[in-house]
Formats: structure tokens, C-alpha cells, sequence
């Protein structure tokens, strides 16, 4: 992204200065830099408590009714 704040392209600069600066004396010193290779990770999911709060209601599907009740309700419909 490009800044058109210039006083953060200044600390920028400045940074980015520092930074060759100490790289350079860490290879005057004998220090040899290797490139690896990117961690490209997933977050870890966020912790599940081992507790259930009493409040909480669980919603549960309602079972379908079976054959044989399907027919006891239509007979009782036709009762009425």
C-alpha cells in the first residue's frame, strides 16, 4: 500500500536503514543468511469450554413420524 503520509515514509526509510545497517555488520562479522522457505499456517480454532451452561437450550430436530403413527394420525384425523 502506498503511504502518502510522509512523516511514515520517513520512519520507514529510517527503519529499512537500520535494518541493512545491522545486516551488514552481522555479515562482516562472518554471519551467513539463509532464505527459508514461508510458514503459511491456519489459526488454531478457538478453545471449546468443558463446561455447558445450564441456560443453554439445546435444539434438537423433532424425529419424523414413522409409518405406522402417520397411519394411526390419518385415522384419527377421519375420526373427527
Amino acid at each position: 500500500m502506498i503511504s502518502l503520509n510522509l512523516s511514515a515514509v520517513k520512519e520507514n526509510e529510517e527503519r529499512s536503514a537500520r535494518i541493512a545497517a545491522a545486516i551488514a555488520a552481522f555479515e562482516a562479522r562472518g554471519g551467513e543468511l539463509a532464505i527459508a522457505p514461508g510458514f503459511y499456517g491456519k489459526p488454531r480454532p478457538s478453545a471449546r469450554s468443558l463446561t455447558v451452561d445450564p441456560s443453554t437450550v439445546l435444539k434438537r430436530r423433532r424425529k419424523k413420524p414413522t409409518t405406522a403413527e402417520r397411519r394411526v394420525f390419518r385415522e384419527l384425523a377421519e375420526a373427527l
